[in-house]
């Protein structure tokens, strides 16, 4: 989320505000965030979001295999059951709460994982 005063990412504390929880759909939310990297300010960098009950966990969207996004179509990154993450280039299956892949090319491997927090008014948070 941006600050519309001041062009600059809104924060709280020194953790960033990226959106609200209930900007997560079912299959999860894509987002490219900047200024993240205080050298390289205008590098993007690629992450989602994924609810699991009241939990919200996020992770850059690479895929450990090849390193190509998961997402096929935007945000959507979970199977048709809803229960793993799923790489839309090879079918691997990750589980939502720690990223570890459970079935396909990669199995036994993780997905980087990000400090998310939610505040208690939803706001979802990068940074713990």
């Amino acid at each position: 989320m941006i600050d519309n005063d001041t062009n600059k990412p809104k924060m709280r504390g020194n953790r960033r505000v990226i959106c609200h929880v209930s900007d997560i759909s079912e299959a999860g939310k894509g987002l490219s965030l900047n200024n993240i990297i205080k050298d390289e300010p205008d590098r993007k960098l690629d992450l989602f979001l994924v609810t699991n009950g009241n939990d919200v966990h996020g992770y850059f969207n690479i895929c450990p295999h090849q390193g190509v996004p998961l997402d096929l179509k935007p945000d959507t990154f979970l199977d048709v059951e809803r229960n793993f993450i799923q790489c839309s280039t090879h079918s691997a299956k990750f589980q939502k709460h720690d990223g570890l892949c459970v079935s396909g090319p990669c199995t036994g491997s993780k997905l980087m994982k990000l400090p998310i927090t939610v505040d208690s008014d939803g706001a979802v948070l990068l940074g713990s």
